[in-house]
């Protein structure tokens, strides 16, 4: 199968939703400030046809990207928080005799999260809003994405399960507005994780994305095909240097899908705390 641009999306939307830092969802605080920087790289060769069954490319046919992002996170009261998130990407397509590569700011996401604490501030449930704007245009393969402003919302709860532990459940809705055929996203999650020493933390998160649209119709190459699912799993494990600075590995694959690429991949990132 020849990768196609559809293709290419959907690859690097699953390779942006597998970049995360590994935290419970709480606070940042009020007037505090957290920025993190995160490096990642994606591979694919393979893909999920209509049954799900997964099939190889054309032998040394593969996408692959190496992606960059900046994320400030400002409270903006004790419940309030404010986030921004600025990403680069750089993209190479191998598809047959040819190969294509391209790189870019991506898109720019600005969002806002309220948190509800319980009384003894051990659990939280947070509300989120967002709006993406694309700082390119689809003129030029392989796309960097839809080339469409979105809106986002979604809710999660943060709660401790278990002594120095931490989960997260969380639900997220993305909607494409720039196309009548969208797509419309859904995305649930689960997280858990646990601090060791109280330095360490081990985290693994599975994840299902469903991307829905009116334009139902099943492209062989995937060109005009909007409709795909996808499960991915990732683990994590993350150092505190201090108590301002948190380095983070992380791991992901997917695990299974439909009309879909099969990625992997690994993220680095380092959360700063300012004071």
């Amino acid at each position: 199968m020849q990768l196609s641009k559809s293709y290419i999306i959907f690859l690097f939307t699953v390779m942006a939703l597998s970049v995360g830092e590994a935290r419970a969802d709480y606070p940042i605080g009020k007037r505090r400030t957290a920025i993190t920087g995160t490096f990642n790289y994606f591979y694919s060769d393979k893909f999920f046809d209509a049954n799900g069954k997964l099939t190889n490319n054309f032998p040394g046919d593969y996408f692959q990207s190496t992606f960059y992002s900046l994320n400030v996170m400002h409270g903006l009261g004790r419940r309030i928080d404010l986030t921004a998130t600025l990403p680069f990407a750089k993209q190479t397509l191998v598809n047959g005799n040819n190969s294509e590569t391209r790189s870019g700011i991506t898109d720019i996401n600005v969002g806002l999260s309220f948190h509800f604490p319980s009384v003894d501030y051990k659990r939280y449930f947070t509300l989120k809003a967002a709006v993406g704007v694309p700082a390119y245009q689809n003129n030029q393969t392989p796309y960097l994405g839809f080339a469409s402003k979105a809106v986002m919302m979604g809710a999660n709860y943060s709660f401790t399960p278990y002594k120095n532990g931490y989960a997260i459940l969380e639900f997220m809705y993305t909607r494409f507005l720039d196309s009548q055929d969208g797509p419309n996203q859904y995305r649930g999650s689960l997280t858990i994780g646990k601090m060791y020493n109280k330095h360490t933390s081990v985290t693994a998160s599975i994840a299902h994305l469903v991307s829905q649209s009116v334009n139902t119709a099943f492209n062989p190459n995937l060109q005009l095909n909007k409709n795909f699912n996808a499960a991915t799993m990732n683990v994590s494990v993350g150092r505190k240097i201090n108590r301002s600075i948190t380095p983070t590995i992380q791991a992901y694959y997917t695990l299974l899908g439909r009309n879909a690429g099969l990625g992997m991949g690994v993220n680095f990132f380092v959360t700063v705390r300012l004071p």
